[in-house]
């Protein structure tokens, strides 16, 4: 059976973003060790499940980055890892998706959602990302639906925001990696 991966990007004090959303807390600093780890992650999925809401912004960024003749190797990199993911792109409600590669998985109740992402990990393949979107994420937190934890915790505190924990969750550490930019990846499984 195919494992969910949850990736995120977090601050020291656990939080995804700030109260409205805000990303300028991101670690600047280039680190290319950091940079290929990312590639190597998206790498190592087939598919990933992202909200409606994330997608309408995440897959035209990362597409824009890939035609950008003016964006970095780096940028460059983690731009193809990134666009050659199958989408299940998920809503509540039918959407129109303009993209290639993606699937719309319209899911009106968190029994639905189950059902379908159960159903998605018994097909073959490695394994399913979920490489964003607060509330997606929280959401497969909250109904237990993560098999593993991929957190690039960055060394700042913002002191309030949106967390991707909005419970209890008992983890087993499994690796952890610091980077020159002092990030820090730590890879966990739920118990």
């Amino acid at each position: 059976m195919r494992k969910v991966v949850l990736t995120l990007t977090m601050t020291l004090d656990g939080f995804f973003c700030g109260p409205n959303g805000e990303l300028d807390w991101m670690s600047q600093a280039p680190d290319q060790e950091l940079n290929d780890d990312m590639v190597t992650f998206f790498q190592g999925v087939d598919d990933g499940f992202i909200g409606y809401p994330t997608a309408s912004g995440m897959i035209p960024y990362w597409l824009g980055v890939a035609q950008n003749p003016a964006a970095s190797k780096e940028e460059r990199a983690i731009a193809q890892a990134v666009n050659r993911l199958h989408a299940f792109i998920l809503s509540n409600k039918e959407e129109k998706l303009a993209w290639e590669n993606t699937e719309l998985l319209v899911v009106k109740s968190d029994d639905e959602l189950i059902e379908t992402v159960q159903k998605i990990k018994q097909k073959p393949g490695r394994a399913l990302g979920v490489p964003g979107g607060i509330r997606t994420a929280q959401t497969f937190v909250r109904l237990g639906l993560v098999d593993e934890y991929v957190l690039a915790v960055h060394p700042v505190t913002i002191g309030q925001g949106q967390s991707l924990f909005t419970s209890r969750v008992n983890l087993d550490l499994v690796s952890v990696k610091t980077y020159r930019s002092g990030v820090m990846r730590a890879h966990y499984r739920p118990r």
